[in-house]
């Protein structure tokens, strides 16, 4: 009994191939993700914190601080007060120190005191003398030139008076004429404006030499 030959036999067909696949991420590279990136959010949430708060800082130190210094004004000075009359004439020029007058021959000395050191002259009309002592009878006298009344005879005292007392005094009980007795005390203000405190040290009757102690402030400002 012949088979039939009904043409080439095909080979049986097995299951369909399966397409090949990429390499795949073994488990623990996942494991390590997991933990990796919440670490690295964690730091950069850290930088963050620590870059604020340094702006934060940076803020407070820039900004404006409160002055402990007077907050008034600065462009406009101070005025500077005037000098009183007591501290415009309490600078001393000269002084205390020994005038002398010698009257031995007669006649007048006239003193300076409007100069550096007091000047005189023994019967010489001196330009711009300021006191004349002159022998005079008895006593020895005392004259302003041009019979201002800048010479004022003071009470008697142990303590010499101030600049501001002799220009108060001069101003009250001011004279052009007086006797020059030993012991006595003056005040006087001279030509140029300056102020002068003199004792009679030394005033022999009629003619000899006469002695006075003298200090001279500085003009008072006006």
């Amino acid at each position: 009994m012949s088979v039939a030959n009904n043409g080439p036999t095909s080979p049986p067909q097995g299951p369909p191939p399966v397409p090949p696949q990429g390499p795949q991420q073994p488990r623990w590279a996942w494991w390590v993700a997991g933990i990796v990136i919440p670490v690295v959010g964690i730091v950069v949430t850290i930088l963050m914190s620590g870059s604020g708060s340094s702006d934060d800082k940076s803020d407070e130190t820039t900004g404006p601080t409160r002055s402990s210094v007077s907050t008034e004004p600065t462009g406009q000075e101070q005025p500077t007060p005037s000098p009183t009359k007591s501290t415009a004439a309490d600078q001393v020029l000269y002084g205390p120190g020994e005038v002398t007058a010698d009257v031995s021959e007669g006649g007048a000395v006239y003193i300076e005191l409007d100069t550096t050191e007091p000047l005189t002259a023994h019967n010489t009309d001196l330009k711009g003398a300021d006191i004349i002592y002159q022998a005079s009878g008895d006593a020895p006298g005392l004259d302003v030139p041009d019979s201002a009344s800048h010479l004022a005879p003071l009470p008697a005292s142990d303590s010499a008076p101030t600049a501001e007392q002799c220009i108060e005094a001069v101003e009250r009980n001011g004279v052009y004429a007086a006797d020059a007795k030993r012991g006595a005390d003056f005040c006087l203000l001279t030509g140029e404006g300056r102020v002068v405190h003199f004792r009679v040290v030394a005033a022999p009757p009629g003619r000899g030499i006469g002695k006075l102690d003298v200090t001279v402030w500085e003009t008072p400002a006006a």
